[in-house]
């Protein structure tokens, strides 16, 4: 038993070769420095902050531009889509109460931000130049926005359903002055369709007259 305490005793291991070895291999080790991420430099999380709000302000102002149509910053959208299936075309009825004389002033456009194909009217301040009517389409409700340009009608339309809202149409349909049917009907992106509700504009466009021919038949279908 005196022999196994020698062979072990803390004083032969602490001079033994494989203890000095084990000890020149801890001191030649270089210490590890633990990375503490609340300690780095705030700057970076800063700048990404700011980054992603100018991103944010950016993508709002995108939705705005796209929600406005093709109706100027002084304009309310009285009517405006982006149409299916005519490659970013939209559809817009802007109102502006600031016009020269102090009344509202209305503009139909067509087209895209960077080429408009149609502008009616041309001059004057449009509130004459529209007729409103409201739809009665069985479990539909809505109203008909039209105008004469030429040879051709244009029709704003957009209808709801009288027991669920989500259920419904808008768009344009353009009819040969005095043609039964329409030769055409673009359907509304819905996600895209804005309708004002300025109190102004609408008390001015409440007393638009109605279109007879909408108002007897309601709306033409296509072919």
């Amino acid at each position: 038993m005196a022999v196994w305490a020698h062979r072990h005793s803390p004083s032969r291991l602490a001079h033994s070769p494989v203890a000095a070895s084990a000890a020149n291999l801890h001191a030649s080790r270089p210490r590890r420095r633990f990375h503490r991420p609340w300690k780095a430099d705030m700057r970076f999380p800063l700048s990404l902050l700011v980054a992603a709000l100018g991103l944010a302000s950016c993508a709002a102002s995108a939705h705005q531009a796209q929600a406005r149509g093709l109706c100027a910053a002084d304009e309310e959208p009285v009517f405006s889509c982006i149409l299916k299936g005519k490659a970013g075309k939209a559809v817009s009825l802007c109102g502006s109460p600031k016009s020269i004389k102090g009344d509202t002033s209305f503009r139909y456009r067509y087209g895209r931000p960077s080429k408009i194909e149609l502008e009616y009217p041309l001059s004057g301040n449009g509130n004459g130049s529209f007729t409103r009517t409201p739809l009665h389409l069985g479990a539909m409700v809505g109203y008909a926005t039209a105008f004469t340009n030429g040879d051709y009608k244009y029709i704003l339309y957009s209808t709801e359903g009288i027991r669920d809202a989500r259920v419904g149409a808008s768009g344009l349909l353009v009819q040969r002055e005095g043609g039964l049917h329409a030769i055409s009907d673009s359907r509304c992106n819905s996600s895209t369709l804005e309708m004002s509700d300025s109190k102004f504009l609408g008390g001015t466009i409440s007393k638009w007259r109605a279109d007879p021919a909408i108002e007897a038949n309601g709306l033409p279908a296509t072919r």
